[in-house]
């Protein structure tokens, strides 16, 4: 009986050793190698949220970026835009980029504002005239100094870009002299120095985030606000507010910002690639904001939106009434950045 067992077990292992043999179980060659994987491991993914359309300054300058540092990586580092305000609003997108939930965002300057005081400079109204001087401004020591104001643990500011200028719609009116905007409901950003531009001027100003604009204007929460042609355009803000007022008052600036954790864990190189690409978007930005703000004007005329255009003496009259603000920021301790950009601007117009 023994011997029989002994038997059994010694057939029962030799069948499982040949069915394991025909299944290549102790084969010793590779799998074979496929070629589409190799490098995967070093992928770096950037989720790049923005709440505007792509079809704006600030659209068009995050598909350049992405472009320039896809290409430029060989595709070793892809950018994710979400754009529209499809994964974060302008309220909630900083702490979506804190929280690294996504690594790059690009919200207005005024967004910003809480976090560093020192920005509030760019939003007084009339500080530039020019789009030159926007962009002499945003690429110098100044600019490079108020960037590095933003000292927070999770973000890091890499640069500026820049809508273009900004106007302001109505939508009973032309707003054409400075005491139209008494007693006007008008649409501020969430900037100090913005709800000061507008209470200036004997009008309440009134928050509301971007992407919900279009819905509080039929609902009649605001009389009025200001933003730059191509977003009036793209968000079609000009079916409900249709007085259009040229007035070029404020520059509408973004800052595009990474999460710190995300940008400390990049090899050197791969910063001074992503650096470079958005050098080269920056002054791509600036070119083509111009264009598409001069476009989108055509496209509004041809809509038959009533546009004024302030004559000399109306925008004198509106730089005089917002003096206080300048006044206002002369008794801070920041003071030094207007000094320094006015100067600026001073020193290329002399020149």
């Amino acid at each position: 009986m023994r011997t029989y067992m002994l038997s059994a077990l010694f057939v029962v292992i030799a069948l499982l050793g040949y069915m394991s043999y025909e299944q290549g179980f102790f084969k010793s060659e590779t799998l074979p190698y496929d070629e589409e994987q190799e490098g995967l491991k070093d992928q770096i993914t950037i989720r790049f949220s923005h709440v505007v359309a792509e079809d704006t300054p600030k659209g068009q300058a995050v598909l350049k970026f992405a472009e320039l540092v896809q290409k430029r990586s060989h595709h070793r580092i892809q950018v994710e835009i979400s754009p529209n305000g499809m994964l974060y609003n302008d309220v909630n997108e900083l702490q979506a980029l804190k929280d690294n939930d996504v690594q790059m965002i690009a919200p207005t300057l005024s967004k910003v504002t809480k976090e560093v005081p020192s920005w509030e400079v760019l939003d007084l109204p009339y500080l530039f005239s020019s789009t030159a001087e926007v962009q002499k401004v945003f690429t110098s020591d100044v600019g490079e100094r108020l960037l590095n104001e933003l000292q927070h643990e999770n973000m890091k500011a890499l640069g500026f870009w820049q809508n273009g200028f900004k106007q302001m719609i109505n939508e009973k009116e032309i707003i054409q002299d400075v005491q139209d905007f008494k007693g006007l409901r008008v649409r501020a950003m969430e900037s100090d120095m913005l709800k000061q531009q507008f209470e200036q001027v004997k009008a309440t100003p009134v928050t509301s985030s971007f992407d919900e604009l279009f819905t509080e204007l039929n609902k009649q929460k605001m009389d009025a606000l200001e933003n730059t042609i191509s977003n009036i355009y793209s968000k079609s803000l000009y079916k409900k507010e249709n007085h259009l007022t040229i007035s070029n008052h404020g520059i509408l600036a973004y800052a595009v910002i990474i999460n710190k954790q995300f940008w400390q864990q990049l090899e050197p190189a791969d910063q001074q690639l992503i650096e470079q690409a958005l050098k080269d978007a920056t002054e791509w930005n600036m070119e083509n904001a111009m264009q598409m703000n001069d476009h989108d004007l055509q496209q509004l005329k041809n809509l038959s939106v009533e546009i004024h255009t302030l004559t000399p003496q109306q925008q004198t009259a509106w730089k005089k009434a917002f003096m206080p603000l300048y006044r206002s920021f002369e008794n801070r301790s920041d003071a030094h950045y207007l000094h320094e950009i006015q100067q600026l601007i001073q020193k290329k117009t002399d020149t």
